[in-house]
């Protein structure tokens, strides 16, 4: 009897959860598709702006403003870009994984974080994070991304900063993420020679009003559209990560219900059997 009352509460507490994880897949599967329009709808505009800013940029001397200056010494300042809750499967733990491996092979890193799960890693480790973003998913509002491109330009301009590197899933289909190391700053010139690689010639432009204003203006634009790809890329990526583990799960669950009523069922007719033996019985002694 103790035995059917446990079996009984676990199949409960499974159906539970087998209900639960269908409601999380549901959700998660409506907002990766609006996830999924977004990232797809920003991706050419961000394309053009990069390919428009690397021809600008190639065409000019590399003192001509201080974001294209390479320096061969210095910091790195990391962006970490995790997801504010968890239930996505590995999402997370990559980057963590793949950010501690970068930080033990330059320690000087200059961290900055977006997300709750990295953040909270990372504080708990004692790891020091200079700047950190929260609640900026699902909406990725626009004056978040004005705020990191401005601290980051601030970090890469007032602090001894050779490159700034953002970490994050960039969103290749439903089912795959591809963990991404991308170099922000400085921005990266085709090199001619490159096979594969986007070529510009350089030749003369005529800048108007002047080359400092069109490239400010330019860089600032490009800054932000490239973050705010990125935060997309995330979105998306963790959304798909998302779906694909609440499926798991609920598969999983699925089979445990399965396995549980078989369980109870046979242990229900084990004791059904015991009494109907233990009746007989009686009434065989009594004869």
């Amino acid at each position: 009897m103790a035995q059917i009352r446990e079996i009984k509460s676990r199949l409960k507490s499974v159906k539970n959860i087998n209900q639960i994880t269908k409601s999380m897949k549901m959700v998660a599967s409506a907002r990766l598709k609006r996830a999924q329009e977004r990232i797809l709808a920003a991706r050419p505009y961000a394309y053009l702006m990069t390919d428009a800013i690397r021809n600008l940029a190639a065409r000019v001397n590399e003192k001509a403003h201080p974001l294209l200056t390479v320096r061969e010494k210095g910091k790195t300042a990391l962006l970490v870009v995790t997801a504010e809750r968890g239930l996505c499967g590995s999402f997370n733990a990559n980057v963590i994984r793949r950010t501690q491996a970068y930080l033990k092979e330059n320690p000087d890193t200059i961290l900055l974080t977006v997300g709750k799960k990295g953040r909270d890693f990372f504080k708990r480790r004692g790891v020091p994070i200079r700047r950190e973003w929260l609640q900026i998913f699902p909406q990725v509002p626009y004056e978040s991304v004005t705020e990191m491109r401005d601290e980051i330009q601030s970090l890469y301009l007032n602090e001894d900063i050779k490159s700034v590197v953002v970490l994050y899933n960039e969103f290749k289909s439903v089912i795959q993420q591809k963990l991404t190391l991308e170099t922000l700053l400085p921005l990266w010139i085709p090199d001619a020679s490159a096979e594969g690689k986007a070529q510009f010639e350089k030749g003369e432009y005529t800048f108007e009003p002047d080359v400092d204003s069109i490239l400010d203006t330019m860089l600032s634009k490009y800054m932000a559209t490239e973050i705010h790809r990125i935060l997309l890329e995330s979105f998306a990526s963790e959304m798909g990560a998302k779906r694909t583990a609440m499926e798991a799960a609920t598969k999983n669950a699925t089979e445990m219900i399965a396995k549980l009523t078989l369980e109870f069922n046979r242990a229900r007719q084990a004791m059904i059997t015991k009494e109907l033996a233990e009746i007989v019985g009686g009434a065989e002694a009594l004869k």
